[in-house]
């Protein structure tokens, strides 16, 4: 991995995403400028550390450099704030200290998604639309695509966490100041359309021969395949399994062919989940009687799990250290472990409970085996396969996912999509459900006219209704 190069890049996203945010004059960037530079200041800086670089001076880059910024922020939306929250509400985690105490009762406020909101439209969205735009006057359609795919993953994400939000009007300041706020469904569905559309730019290309590298591991792992399971991805969401089927079946074909984010020993290419654990709140997040903790611990008998699963002794090992997450050299989330995007895990898993759902009991069967026998090659221990079928099968399916994607946010879209089938704990007796969306953010309510009002905790979005 080329680390100048990795820094060089780092540095011309940041001046660029700073000329962009104050180039614009509308209420939602500069309500967000302050959390952006922030996010630079933090997360640019480190890979720019020591370069003769004037801050001050603000000047155009290319867009093969910026996309760097939109797929920085798309791994920070799968591995960072709000994988964590997700991770709280759906009992993989534990909040054990400070605010994560609150959180972990799901006792939230609007400013705490301020991040999460900020990271997705001014770090990624809005870079993907510079990007597109300078990718259609260079002709250039496999860096179109590219962009696309960022962009339909964050609209995709934001719809599926907060429900109705900002997409067509959104990051274009001058023209709309005050976005106005898109149907859920209709984002799914410009979602959709933009993924089809990155599926004719970007051919056969690879992620790591085109503008994957250095953000995502250098596998075997192609743009088309990708952009086949996401359409999976957010076909499930909206529940149209038999479109979800047929995309996965397209999809990420083979583990090495995951979209992984890439992370090393170097200072500010570390896995997220380390560096928020290990470097900068130590002990505010932990799996202390967590239920993902309790279901793969075979000598606990307080988890309703379904499937006995004698190789949950190594996994268990692998994600968790007693009751803390495993940050050690070969854990889960060790420093320079890399962390699934979009992988193949999920895309055999959507085609077992698709086929369950369309009553082909075997070819459920048959993905959902392929995914216990590669488990029980990663963790060296006995993964038995199953014969059952019905809900049953489905239920084992959906319990699966929840375990072997730990700390991804479609396990929480998973459980309110399902009416919480698997039964994860309510963790505060103040209320009779699960978390049903994330609040919308305080950057919002204060500077966007377009607001449409604030919703609840506990109220489904559309799609879950």
């Amino acid at each position: 991995m080329d680390n100048k190069y990795f820094s060089a890049q780092k540095s011309e996203t940041c001046k660029a995403k700073a000329h962009a945010l104050f180039s614009g004059k509308g209420k939602l960037w500069k309500a967000v400028a302050i959390s952006t530079l922030a996010i630079c200041s933090t997360s640019c800086k480190q890979y720019s550390e020591g370069l003769n670089v004037d801050p001050n001076n603000f000047t155009d880059a290319p867009g093969e450099s910026i996309i760097g910024q939109a797929n920085l922020a798309w791994v920070m939306m799968s591995e960072g704030e709000a994988s964590r929250m997700a991770g709280l509400f759906t009992d993989q985690y534990t909040g054990f200290s400070n605010q994560y105490i609150n959180y972990n009762q799901y006792d939230v406020k609007s400013s705490d998604f301020d991040g999460i909101w900020t990271l997705n439209y001014t770090g990624g969205i809005s870079q993907t639309r510079i990007v597109r735009e300078k990718a259609i006057e260079a002709e250039n359609t496999v860096l179109l695509g590219v962009a696309q795919i960022a962009e339909a993953e964050m609209a995709g994400e934001l719809a599926a966490l907060f429900g109705n939000v900002p997409y067509e009007q959104s990051a274009q300041p001058v023209e709309f100041p005050n976005p106005q706020y898109d149907d859920q469904m209709q984002v799914f569905a410009d979602v959709q359309n933009l993924l089809t559309e990155a599926l004719g730019n970007v051919g056969n290309a690879k992620v790591a021969d085109a503008y994957g590298s250095p953000v995502f591991v250098e596998n075997a792992a192609s743009w088309a395949e990708v952009a086949h399971s996401l359409k999976a991805r957010y076909y499930l969401i909206t529940k149209e399994y038999d479109k979800a089927l047929s995309e996965a079946r397209m999809g990420i074909s083979v583990k090495d062919a995951s979209l992984m984010a890439y992370h090393s020993e170097l200072s500010g290419q570390r896995n997220l989940y380390y560096q928020f654990g290990i470097e900068q709140r130590g002990g505010y997040l932990t799996a202390t009687r967590s239920y993902l903790r309790r279901m793969i611990n075979n000598g606990d008998v307080t988890a309703n799990r379904l499937l006995f699963t004698p190789g949950e002794d190594q996994r268990l090992a692998s994600y968790f250290q007693g009751s803390e997450l495993n940050y050690q050299e070969g854990g889960y989330f060790a420093m320079d472990a890399a962390y699934p995007i979009m992988d193949w895990y999920e895309n055999q898993l959507i085609i077992a409970e698709c086929e369950v759902r369309q009553g082909n009991d075997d070819n459920a069967r048959t993905a959902f085996n392929a995914v216990r026998n590669a488990l029980s090659v990663q963790y060296g221990g006995d993964f038995p396969e199953v014969e059952v079928g019905g809900e049953t099968l489905l239920k084992i399916i959906l319990e699966e996912k929840y375990i072997t994607l730990i700390g991804s946010v479609q396990v929480f879209h998973d459980m309110r999509r399902t009416d919480n089938v698997l039964g994860v704990p309510i963790k505060n007796s103040e209320f009779s459900n699960v978390p049903q969306r994330f609040l919308y953010p305080q950057v919002e309510i204060n500077t966007n006219t377009s607001f449409p009002g604030i919703e609840g905790l506990f109220i489904e979005t559309e799609v879950n209704q």
